[in-house]
């Protein structure tokens, strides 16, 4: 009967956890892909540390061991930003310990045991008042006759299209 030499058996112990893929590797990558949503749709969202620039809706594929900001960003509309963050997915690592020593290694060096939350992200914009025009608007006012002889208040503003309301004061 052929008996493994001694040091074998340590040997076999030792690689063969070494072999055996990280549990957060195998169930899920490096990378996570977000969910990004905006209202209104067709908003950019650039992302810091710079991975990509996007436009809603999107998903986007991220690192699982970096936290980001998401830039929500459109003409007419207050920027909004958004956190997503990384967590240690705890099952992972029980995993991964149960495994060995070779496991835990491979998932902390790649980032492979976290997770990002949130998965998808909603945003909703503000609208900005946008205005164009002349930064100043003169009004005159004139009195006219009028075609059965009354006299008529004329209000004209320097900008076309500008409507004057004209309404009477209160009496205090």
């Amino acid at each position: 009967m052929n008996r493994m030499p001694s040091l074998t058996l340590p040997l076999v112990c030792v690689a063969l956890p070494l072999t055996v893929a990280a549990c957060g590797l195998v169930f899920g990558g490096t990378r996570q892909t977000i969910q990004a949503v905006s209202s209104p749709p067709g908003t950019t969202i650039t992302t810091a540390p710079a991975t990509a620039t996007l436009t809603t809706p999107a998903s986007v594929s991220l690192e699982r061991k970096k936290d980001y900001t998401l830039t929500f960003s459109r003409a007419g509309y207050s920027s909004a930003d958004a956190q997503v963050v990384h967590h240690v997915r705890g099952g992972i690592i029980v995993r991964d310990i149960l495994s060995g020593l070779g496991p835990v290694i491979i998932d902390a060096a790649t980032g492979a045991w976290n997770s990002l939350s949130p998965k998808v992200v909603n945003v909703t914009l503000t609208k900005t008042a946008m205005v164009d025009g002349p930064p100043t608007i003169r009004v005159g006012m004139t009195v006219r006759q009028g075609k059965d002889g009354t006299e008529l208040m004329v209000i004209e503003s320097s900008a076309p299209g500008v409507a004057v309301d004209v309404a009477p004061m209160k009496k205090h």
